[in-house]
């Protein structure tokens, strides 16, 4: 086929024109109430779709389960596709399911749309069992148009098409990796082929096993927010972006979506919660939604995805533990800085808060722990410094301050292990008017009477 004979991307052929133009002036004419219910004769049909004598749709075809009535629309997948199949369609799907929309004059206000198109797409939804007409709470003259639940079921489908759609944008971004691209390559090249690389030098295989394994993706909650993706930063996230995929880390398990809702937005609606959610997870870029795995029992992150609290947590977990399955890493300078690190600081919402306190009593014990681990294999300034880090965490800890006085003992600062306990006294009577206990006293008692 020659250029000439190609139509260029998004427009029509001119074959084409005249049947959808037709098709779309054979539309229901524009309603002279908008948000009226619609005329059963105004649903669109298929080839198929006949009317009979009566002026009737058969009725296996009629929309309505004649052995079950109260069943409401039948759903047919192929026919619910072929409603969100168009521009417009997609357009106002999108809206009602990510923006809220379910008045007519409202959409029409939103896209300009002609009031006809406007109603032949949106009776469309409610004939393929997408939508249901319902009378408005706050006017009983006016209707709205709902999502039903196997509407709502289409998320996964009207995002993927939204994110295909974006594809074709004059900047579309890196492409996105599948699982069978190695295969594609392996089934290029000869196997039998040893040249080599182009430059005719043989490739290194651990090179090559190198080049073939995915980047990590990496979620940092510590000190703050970052999604990392081979160790570097994406710091273009949006807020909300980065919220839906924070609450997400917080949990290991599959979490319900409206729990996921409840939780991030408490003081909307259960309806509107959910739609927010929606809409959070479609504006996430194609790196943030391949962390997260989405279905209908809720969101998690997907396996592979390392997220550095949950490291934190398990380095915790094995200290506190009685038994002793403390490894090495657990003592080293990178532990001990996870093991220092606020659970995002400055983030106020609920959700994070207890979270963050939670967080906070499990480190300061770890640390605790971890010094007097460290001070029996006499490595005293990493003692030192695990101590410290749990002063540092809550000044006002008595138990904190007596593992950095037993470091300066063992290792024979007497001064510094007295200075330690006069500073920590002092800031106890400002605070609280309180006295150290007897227990902190008698570790530094030897020292005071000489």
């Amino acid at each position: 086929m020659s250029e000439s004979d190609q139509d260029s991307p998004g427009e029509k052929s001119s074959t084409e024109r005249p049947r959808v133009a037709a098709e779309e002036n054979s539309a229901a004419a524009p309603r002279t109430k908008p948000d009226e219910a619609p005329d059963a004769s105004e649903a669109p049909r298929s080839d198929e779709e006949k009317l009979d004598s009566a002026g009737q749709l058969p009725a296996k075809t009629s929309g309505v389960d004649a052995e079950n009535p109260d069943h409401g629309e039948v759903f047919s997948p192929a026919r619910a596709l072929e409603a969100v199949g168009d521009r417009w369609s997609l357009l106002l799907y999108r809206e009602s399911m990510f923006g809220g929309t379910t008045r007519f004059d409202h959409f029409q206000e939103k896209f300009d749309v002609p009031s006809d198109v406007l109603d032949a797409r949106l009776t469309g939804f409610v004939g393929a069992g997408l939508m249901e007409l319902r009378r408005t709470d706050d006017d009983e003259e006016h209707f709205e148009y709902v999502l039903t639940p196997r509407g709502h079921n289409l998320e996964p489908v009207i995002t993927a098409l939204c994110t295909w759609t974006d594809g074709w944008a004059m900047n579309p971004g890196p492409a996105i990796p599948f699982a069978h691209d190695k295969q594609i390559t392996d089934a290029i090249h000869d196997p039998d082929d040893h040249t080599g690389h182009e430059d005719g030098a043989d490739g290194d295989p651990a090179d090559d096993a190198a080049a073939d394994q995915p980047l990590q993706t990496t979620i940092c909650l510590l000190r703050g927010f970052d999604f990392q993706i081979g160790g570097k930063s994406l710091g273009s996230l949006a807020a909300g972006s980065q919220r839906l995929l924070a609450f997400v880390a917080l949990h290991s398990t599959t979490v319900a979506r409206d729990t996921v809702a409840g939780k991030m937005w408490p003081e909307s609606t259960e309806q509107k919660a959910g739609i927010s959610l929606r809409s959070a997870l479609s504006r996430l870029d194609t790196e943030s939604r391949n962390a997260i795995l989405s279905a209908s029992a809720g969101l998690r992150l997907v396996e592979t995805v390392a997220v550095d609290f949950r490291q934190a947590q398990e380095i915790a977990g094995r200290l506190l533990k009685s038994s002793p399955q403390v490894q090495d890493s657990d003592l080293d300078a990178h532990a001990v800085a996870l093991l220092s690190s606020d659970l995002l600081p400055d983030w106020y919402d609920d959700w994070v808060v207890s979270e963050a306190e939670d967080w906070l009593m499990m480190r300061m014990n770890a640390l605790e722990v971890q010094s007097a681990e460290l001070l029996k294999r006499k490595r005293y300034a990493a003692a030192a410094g695990s101590a410290r880090a749990a002063v540092n965490a809550e000044p006002l800890r008595e138990s904190a301050t007596a593992s950095l006085i037993r470091v300066h003992l063992a290792e024979g600062n007497q001064s510094d292990a007295l200075r330690i306990y006069n500073r920590y006294r002092v800031l106890l009577r400002k605070v609280l008017n309180l006295e150290p206990t007897a227990a902190l006293t008698e570790l530094v008692a030897n020292i005071q009477q000489n």
